[in-house]
Protein backbone atom coordinates (compact mmCIF):
# COMPACT_ATOMS: atom_id res chain seq x y z
CA UNK A 1 0.00 0.00 0.00
CA UNK A 2 1.46 3.17 -1.38
CA UNK A 3 0.90 6.48 1.22
CA UNK A 4 -0.30 9.71 -1.06
CA UNK A 5 3.30 11.32 -0.31
CA UNK A 6 6.85 11.54 0.81
CA UNK A 7 9.35 14.03 2.29
CA UNK A 8 12.90 14.56 0.88
CA UNK A 9 14.42 13.96 3.77
CA UNK A 10 17.58 16.47 3.51
CA UNK A 11 16.07 20.03 3.70
CA UNK A 12 15.57 22.13 6.56
CA UNK A 13 12.13 20.06 8.33
CA UNK A 14 12.99 16.98 7.40
CA UNK A 15 16.68 17.17 9.30
CA UNK A 16 14.44 18.54 12.04
CA UNK A 17 12.15 15.10 11.78
CA UNK A 18 9.07 17.39 10.95
CA UNK A 19 8.81 15.58 7.00
CA UNK A 20 5.21 16.34 7.49
CA UNK A 21 6.56 20.24 6.66
CA UNK A 22 9.22 18.80 3.65
CA UNK A 23 9.86 21.95 1.16
CA UNK A 24 10.02 19.65 -1.24
CA UNK A 25 6.98 17.32 -0.19
CA UNK A 26 5.69 15.18 -3.14
CA UNK A 27 2.41 13.91 -3.54
CA UNK A 28 0.78 11.25 -5.52
CA UNK A 29 -3.12 12.91 -6.25
CA UNK A 30 -5.33 11.67 -8.61
CA UNK A 31 -5.93 7.72 -6.95
CA UNK A 32 -9.48 7.16 -8.42
CA UNK A 33 -8.51 4.54 -11.49
CA UNK A 34 -7.64 1.25 -12.32
CA UNK A 35 -3.67 1.64 -12.27
CA UNK A 36 -1.70 4.25 -10.80
CA UNK A 37 1.85 4.57 -11.30
CA UNK A 38 3.71 5.53 -7.80
CA UNK A 39 6.85 7.71 -8.17
CA UNK A 40 9.97 6.12 -7.10
CA UNK A 41 10.31 8.64 -3.58
CA UNK A 42 6.95 7.06 -2.59
CA UNK A 43 8.09 3.88 -3.19
CA UNK A 44 11.24 3.88 -1.33
CA UNK A 45 9.97 6.04 1.84
CA UNK A 46 6.41 5.38 2.33
CA UNK A 47 4.89 1.92 0.73
CA UNK A 48 3.94 -0.51 3.28
CA UNK A 49 3.08 -4.71 2.47
CA UNK A 50 -0.35 -5.21 4.08
CA UNK A 51 -0.58 -8.39 6.49
CA UNK A 52 -2.62 -10.91 4.96
CA UNK A 53 -5.18 -10.09 7.36
CA UNK A 54 -5.95 -6.83 6.92
CA UNK A 55 -8.53 -6.11 4.21
CA UNK A 56 -8.19 -3.17 1.76
CA UNK A 57 -11.11 -1.55 2.80
CA UNK A 58 -9.44 -1.20 6.62
CA UNK A 59 -6.16 -0.11 4.66
CA UNK A 60 -7.69 2.35 2.96
CA UNK A 61 -8.29 4.15 6.58
CA UNK A 62 -4.62 4.45 6.88
CA UNK A 63 -3.77 7.78 5.64
CA UNK A 64 -6.42 9.60 7.21
CA UNK A 65 -5.56 8.29 10.44
CA UNK A 66 -1.98 8.87 10.12
CA UNK A 67 -3.13 12.64 10.10
CA UNK A 68 -5.36 11.86 13.07
CA UNK A 69 -2.60 10.17 14.94
CA UNK A 70 -0.46 13.51 14.31
CA UNK A 71 -3.09 15.80 15.65
CA UNK A 72 -2.88 13.55 18.92
CA UNK A 73 1.04 13.73 18.95
CA UNK A 74 0.90 17.26 18.68
CA UNK A 75 -0.95 18.15 21.93
CA UNK A 76 -0.11 17.11 25.88
CA UNK A 77 -2.22 14.47 27.84
CA UNK A 78 -2.23 12.76 30.85
CA UNK A 79 -4.11 9.34 30.40
CA UNK A 80 -7.37 9.95 32.16
CA UNK A 81 -7.59 13.53 30.48
CA UNK A 82 -10.85 14.94 29.17
CA UNK A 83 -10.78 15.47 25.44
CA UNK A 84 -13.33 17.26 23.78
CA UNK A 85 -13.93 16.31 19.80
CA UNK A 86 -15.74 18.80 17.93
CA UNK A 87 -17.19 17.42 14.55
CA UNK A 88 -18.26 14.17 14.18
CA UNK A 89 -17.22 13.27 10.16
CA UNK A 90 -15.03 10.54 9.69
CA UNK A 91 -12.28 12.40 10.69
CA UNK A 92 -13.66 13.52 14.12
CA UNK A 93 -15.11 10.00 14.49
CA UNK A 94 -11.48 8.81 14.25
CA UNK A 95 -10.65 11.36 16.33
CA UNK A 96 -13.16 9.90 19.18
CA UNK A 97 -12.31 6.34 18.61
CA UNK A 98 -7.91 7.04 18.93
CA UNK A 99 -8.43 9.13 21.54
CA UNK A 100 -10.71 6.75 23.87
CA UNK A 101 -7.36 3.89 22.86
CA UNK A 102 -5.07 6.61 24.21
CA UNK A 103 -7.27 6.22 27.36
CA UNK A 104 -8.98 9.50 27.66
CA UNK A 105 -12.67 10.51 28.94
CA UNK A 106 -14.07 11.57 25.56
CA UNK A 107 -16.81 14.31 24.98
CA UNK A 108 -18.12 14.07 21.43
CA UNK A 109 -20.05 17.33 20.12
CA UNK A 110 -21.98 16.98 16.74
CA UNK A 111 -24.77 17.95 15.03
CA UNK A 112 -26.83 15.44 14.85
CA UNK A 113 -27.97 12.46 16.96
CA UNK A 114 -26.83 9.75 14.14
CA UNK A 115 -23.31 11.31 14.71
CA UNK A 116 -23.49 11.43 18.39
CA UNK A 117 -24.84 7.76 18.47
CA UNK A 118 -21.87 6.91 16.44
CA UNK A 119 -19.22 8.24 18.40
CA UNK A 120 -20.59 6.51 21.24
CA UNK A 121 -20.27 2.99 19.36
CA UNK A 122 -16.62 4.10 18.96
CA UNK A 123 -15.76 5.06 22.68
CA UNK A 124 -17.28 8.18 23.55
CA UNK A 125 -18.10 8.94 27.18
CA UNK A 126 -20.55 11.71 26.72
CA UNK A 127 -21.92 13.66 23.95
CA UNK A 128 -23.52 17.07 22.98
CA UNK A 129 -25.94 17.71 20.17
CA UNK A 130 -25.65 21.01 19.08
CA UNK A 131 -28.83 21.23 17.58
CA UNK A 132 -30.43 20.23 20.68
CA UNK A 133 -28.27 22.58 22.51
CA UNK A 134 -28.34 26.20 23.37
CA UNK A 135 -25.23 26.88 24.18
CA UNK A 136 -22.26 24.22 23.17
CA UNK A 137 -19.68 25.37 25.64
CA UNK A 138 -21.67 25.68 28.45
CA UNK A 139 -23.03 22.18 28.06
CA UNK A 140 -19.58 20.85 27.79
CA UNK A 141 -18.18 22.97 30.90
CA UNK A 142 -21.39 21.67 32.82
CA UNK A 143 -19.51 17.96 31.67
CA UNK A 144 -16.24 18.85 33.48
CA UNK A 145 -17.81 19.97 36.99
CA UNK A 146 -17.08 24.00 35.35
CA UNK A 147 -13.27 23.64 34.89
CA UNK A 148 -13.61 22.74 30.91
CA UNK A 149 -11.22 20.04 29.37
CA UNK A 150 -7.65 19.52 28.80
CA UNK A 151 -7.90 18.60 25.20
CA UNK A 152 -10.39 19.95 22.55
CA UNK A 153 -9.63 19.28 19.22
CA UNK A 154 -11.50 20.97 16.81
CA UNK A 155 -12.09 19.06 13.96
CA UNK A 156 -14.90 21.50 11.51
CA UNK A 157 -13.01 23.95 10.35
CA UNK A 158 -15.31 26.94 10.98
CA UNK A 159 -14.41 30.11 13.05
CA UNK A 160 -17.03 29.79 15.01
CA UNK A 161 -16.13 26.41 16.30
CA UNK A 162 -12.66 27.87 16.75
CA UNK A 163 -13.67 29.59 19.15
CA UNK A 164 -15.86 27.02 20.82
CA UNK A 165 -12.46 25.55 21.40
CA UNK A 166 -10.90 27.83 23.36
CA UNK A 167 -13.94 28.73 25.41
CA UNK A 168 -14.06 24.96 26.44
CA UNK A 169 -10.60 24.48 27.66
CA UNK A 170 -9.59 24.38 31.20
CA UNK A 171 -7.08 26.17 32.99
CA UNK A 172 -3.33 25.01 31.16
CA UNK A 173 -5.01 23.12 28.37
CA UNK A 174 -4.11 22.39 25.08
CA UNK A 175 -6.42 22.93 21.63
CA UNK A 176 -5.55 21.35 18.31
CA UNK A 177 -7.01 23.52 15.65
CA UNK A 178 -7.71 20.73 13.23
CA UNK A 179 -10.15 21.35 10.93
CA UNK A 180 -8.75 24.42 8.41
CA UNK A 181 -10.57 26.82 7.59
CA UNK A 182 -11.41 28.56 4.24
CA UNK A 183 -8.35 30.67 2.50
CA UNK A 184 -8.13 33.90 4.37
CA UNK A 185 -10.53 33.45 7.29
CA UNK A 186 -9.58 35.36 10.38
CA UNK A 187 -10.43 34.91 13.95
CA UNK A 188 -9.93 36.48 17.20
CA UNK A 189 -9.20 35.08 20.26
CA UNK A 190 -9.43 36.54 24.17
CA UNK A 191 -5.73 36.83 24.78
CA UNK A 192 -6.49 37.79 28.66
CA UNK A 193 -7.82 33.67 28.61
CA UNK A 194 -4.63 32.66 26.65
CA UNK A 195 -2.22 34.54 28.83
CA UNK A 196 -3.71 33.91 31.87
CA UNK A 197 -5.12 30.14 31.92
CA UNK A 198 -1.77 29.12 29.78
CA UNK A 199 -3.56 28.03 26.74
CA UNK A 200 -1.20 26.35 24.73
CA UNK A 201 -3.35 26.58 20.73
CA UNK A 202 -1.73 24.29 18.06
CA UNK A 203 -2.61 22.97 14.32
CA UNK A 204 -1.49 19.51 12.52
CA UNK A 205 -0.66 19.19 9.05
CA UNK A 206 -0.75 15.64 7.30
CA UNK A 207 1.38 12.82 8.22
CA UNK A 208 4.89 11.44 8.24
CA UNK A 209 6.05 7.95 6.92
CA UNK A 210 6.06 6.80 10.96
CA UNK A 211 2.74 7.95 11.49
CA UNK A 212 1.45 5.62 8.40
CA UNK A 213 3.46 2.22 10.34
CA UNK A 214 1.89 3.63 13.15
CA UNK A 215 -1.45 3.48 11.58
CA UNK A 216 -0.89 0.14 10.02
CA UNK A 217 -0.09 -0.67 12.83
CA UNK A 218 -3.77 0.30 15.05
CA UNK A 219 -5.76 -1.01 12.25
CA UNK A 220 -3.54 -4.51 12.24
CA UNK A 221 -4.33 -4.76 16.11
CA UNK A 222 -7.96 -4.41 14.85
CA UNK A 223 -8.13 -0.65 17.25
CA UNK A 224 -10.42 0.58 14.29
CA UNK A 225 -11.77 -0.99 11.56
CA UNK A 226 -14.00 0.51 7.91
CA UNK A 227 -17.06 -1.40 9.33
CA UNK A 228 -16.98 2.19 11.43
CA UNK A 229 -16.63 4.44 8.83
CA UNK A 230 -17.39 2.78 5.22
CA UNK A 231 -21.20 2.13 4.64
CA UNK A 232 -21.66 2.19 1.03
CA UNK A 233 -19.57 0.22 -1.93
CA UNK A 234 -19.56 1.47 -5.97
CA UNK A 235 -17.68 0.87 -8.66
CA UNK A 236 -15.37 3.34 -10.30
CA UNK A 237 -17.63 3.74 -12.86
CA UNK A 238 -19.93 5.53 -10.50
CA UNK A 239 -17.42 8.04 -8.89
CA UNK A 240 -18.75 11.33 -10.39
CA UNK A 241 -22.56 10.30 -8.91
CA UNK A 242 -20.93 9.59 -5.61
CA UNK A 243 -18.66 12.82 -5.64
CA UNK A 244 -22.22 14.93 -6.29
CA UNK A 245 -24.20 12.52 -3.30
CA UNK A 246 -21.13 13.53 -0.89
CA UNK A 247 -21.60 16.97 -2.22
CA UNK A 248 -25.10 17.29 -1.33
CA UNK A 249 -25.42 14.97 1.54
CA UNK A 250 -24.33 16.11 5.19
CA UNK A 251 -23.80 13.56 7.66
CA UNK A 252 -22.53 10.70 4.85
CA UNK A 253 -19.34 8.97 5.86
CA UNK A 254 -17.08 6.92 3.69
CA UNK A 255 -17.68 5.48 0.25
CA UNK A 256 -15.51 2.58 -0.84
CA UNK A 257 -14.13 2.81 -4.84
CA UNK A 258 -14.05 -0.72 -6.48
CA UNK A 259 -12.33 -0.46 -9.72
Amino acid sequence: MAANSAPCGHCNFCVRNRPNLCDDLLFNNGAYAEFIRIPSRIVERNTYELPAHVSYHDAALAEPLACVLKGLDDITYTRGDTAVVIGLGPIGSMFVRMAKVAGLRVIAVGRRKVQTERALALGADEVVITHQTPNAVEAVRALTGGHGAEVVIEAVGKPETWHWSVAMLAKGGTVNFFGGCPADTKVLLDTNLLHYSEITCKASFHHTPDLMRRALEHISRGDITAASFVNSEEPLIRLPEVMQHLMSHNGHLKTAILP
